[in-house]
């Protein structure tokens, strides 16, 4: 009788709890204290009778890191608290294999580095000279921001002899806005001027290293189902004229990518060379790699 009265103020106690999370930690304990039985049980009662007041008087709400907004309906909405950075999906394997190569002393001959189009493209396949190692650090969904924030962990820690940098395209979702999250597109000077600061950090970063940075265009594209498609092709113009400028004034390689792989009569993608409008297939890639070795080639470089 005892125990089943203990359980019983229990119960009434731990409904009370203003807080959804606490009671159904403490049902979880009181369930498992009264299989137990006993003692145990009654102890947990005790415990439980001793801290209900506590937790009454000091359970808060969160506080909140985001502003509140009021919305024409008269409701208040609050904003997003995070971010989502795809350059931590691949964090741990990366580490593990950065920390490989260094204890190994093993320098990449190559160093690839960049979004999903360098995360997707089977490096192996179409470079394979026995004697070089070729490295991809490419990660799908990256952005200028983050990888200037990895680029010495990444890349020159490792210290290649030539990384080939690819990055930039998805900046320009920010052109888009966000449905979803009822966000605006970004202003098309800001995202550019972002873009290009982010590359100019990374180029920085490069040149106070042994390695020999190469640039390389963004790629052309066809995907009609994007509501500002047309401002985004525009953007990737834009960007490759400046990673071209910017390549010739800061005497460094540029791998234009772009004009081999664009129809000039309908400006996009040729037909047969991407998976989805975006990314490469199997031709793809090898039109960017005879267009890689090509360039190469005119400075006496062998991949």
């Amino acid at each position: 009788m005892a125990r089943l009265y203990v359980a019983a103020q229990v119960y009434r106690e731990v409904t009370a709890l203003p807080n959804v999370s606490y009671r159904h930690g403490w049902m979880r304990r009181a369930k498992l204290g009264n299989r137990e039985g006993g003692i145990g049980t009654a102890l947990f009662g005790f415990r439980l009778f001793s801290r209900i007041g506590t937790y009454n008087k000091e359970i808060k709400m969160p506080e909140r890191s985001r502003p509140m907004m009021t919305t024409e309906d008269g409701y208040m909405r609050l904003e997003y608290f995070s971010q989502y950075a795809a350059a931590d999906s691949r964090r741990k394997e990366f580490d593990i294999r950065n920390h490989s190569l260094l204890r190994m002393r093993r320098k990449p001959d190559f160093l690839f580095i960049g979004d999903s189009i360098t995360h997707y493209w089977e490096l192996g396949a179409f470079f394979h000279r026995p004697e070089q190692l070729i490295v991809n650090r490419g990660i799908g969904g990256d952005t200028t921001a983050y990888l200037r924030k990895r680029f010495y962990v990444d890349a020159l820690q490792l210290q290649p002899v030539n990384c080939i940098l690819g990055i930039g395209i998805n900046d320009s979702i920010d052109l888009e806005g966000d449905y979803w999250k009822q966000l605006k597109p970004l202003p098309y000077d800001t995202v550019c001027s972002e873009a290009c600061e982010n590359v100019a950090d990374i180029i920085r970063q490069a040149k106070e290293s042994k390695s020999r940075l190469i640039l390389t265009s963004l790629l052309p594209i066809r995907i009609p189902i994007l509501q500002r498609e047309p401002i985004r092709k525009q953007y990737i113009r834009d960007m490759n004229g400046w990673l071209e400028e910017t390549a010739r004034r800061d005497g460094l390689i540029f791998v234009d990518y772009y004009s081999a792989m664009t129809d000039w009569q309908t400006d996009t993608v040729k037909d047969g060379l991407t998976y989805d409008g975006l990314h490469p297939n199997g031709r793809g890639y090898e039109v960017m790699a005879e267009v890689l070795q090509k360039k190469l080639l005119e400075y006496d470089i062998l991949l």
